[in-house]
């Protein structure tokens, strides 16, 4: 058997042993759909890879195991159509369902790839915006931190100010100490006795201000550092705030551009309508050779064996209800 025929099996999951029992037909069936299973892992491997390399940011490993989630799950749901034994109404629905999903999410990606360098500058155009909506509440936060600042400023300057004045007119003051000593005086009876001695003496020293003046200008100073980060931060307030928004853009944000993109110029939608057809198309390709096309003798030999096992079974459970009857 030619390796095509191997890969078709392996891919629709038909059965190698049933098929050799079968006309060219089947071959050629199997053929059709093998290469509409190819066409639909082309596209949507290279979504997958797209995918993880653009907005997950995943290594190369990342993005390859990726593309093969999407492959697997693809010919997973190709599958529930192809191995359907006789038609199924339901199912036939359930998958246009699914390739209408399927076509919005890849031609959501792809039109995000095609679209890339209309979608950078789109958010240019975005990003201005949005630093006009959330600078103000940003220059508020630094305003009032700002102005508490300057009130603690304002404050210990005052404080300094008064204990300055305080200084000025007694840089110095008196400090009164006591020493006591411990004299043995001779009593009556021959003994000595110890007889407390106490001198009491005044000495100028530095008025003690001066070390609360030194701590509020220590504070003073770290304040004002604080005030003068603030200023700065305040002054770039607007670059940082656009490079924030300039480095975090995920898929959401690409795609609120892209829609921006299509419903303001026409051919841009159009070109988003086009893909979306041929993804859609793509999708339905093997529902549509399933419903159009008549069966072949690989369907007609599942179904009979299907059919002779019903008969069979059928048969069995005749046959042993007939004999616990007659017992």
């Amino acid at each position: 058997m030619k390796w095509w025929i191997q890969l078709g099996c392996f891919l629709t999951g038909w059965n190698r042993e049933i098929l050799l029992q079968c006309s060219e037909a089947s071959f050629k069936y199997l053929k059709k759909y093998t290469a509409a299973l190819l066409i639909l892992i082309v596209l949507w491997g290279f979504t997958g890879f797209c995918f993880a390399q653009r907005y997950v940011h995943a290594p190369l490993w990342g993005c390859v195991l990726s593309s093969v989630i999407f492959i697997v799950i693809v010919i997973q749901i190709e599958r529930q159509i192809i191995l359907t034994v006789g038609t199924s109404k339901s199912i036939f629905f359930f998958r246009f369902f699914i390739a209408v999903i399927m076509a919005v999410l890849g031609s959501s990606i792809l039109d995000q790839v095609i679209f890339g360098e209309d979608i950078k500058r789109k958010m240019v155009e975005i990003t201005d915006r949005q630093v006009v909506e959330l600078l103000p509440s940003r220059l508020k936060v630094i305003d009032n931190k700002l102005n508490e600042l300057q009130l603690n400023i304002d404050s210990l300057e005052s404080k300094t100010a008064m204990l300055n004045e305080e200084i000025a007119k007694n840089p110095v003051i008196k400090a009164i100490t006591t020493t006591t000593q411990y004299k043995n005086v001779l009593q009556e009876d021959g003994t000595y006795k110890k007889i407390p001695e106490t001198t009491v003496s005044s000495v100028l020293v530095a008025n003690p201000r001066t070390k609360q003046v030194e701590m509020n200008n220590l504070n003073l100073s770290r304040l004002r550092e604080q005030q003068d980060e603030f200023v700065q931060r305040k002054m770039g307030v607007e670059d940082s705030l656009r490079k924030e928004l300039s480095t975090n853009i995920g898929f959401l944000e690409e795609l609120r551009a892209m829609l921006e993109i299509i419903l303001t110029r026409t051919e841009a939608m159009i070109f988003y309508i086009i893909i979306f057809l041929f993804l859609i198309s793509l999708e339905l390709f093997v529902v549509a050779g399933k419903l159009g096309d008549k069966k072949c003798d690989y369907e007609l030999i599942v179904e009979h064996q299907l059919n002779v096992k019903i008969a069979a079974l059928n048969e069995l459970v005749k046959n042993v209800y007939l004999t616990k009857k007659n017992v």
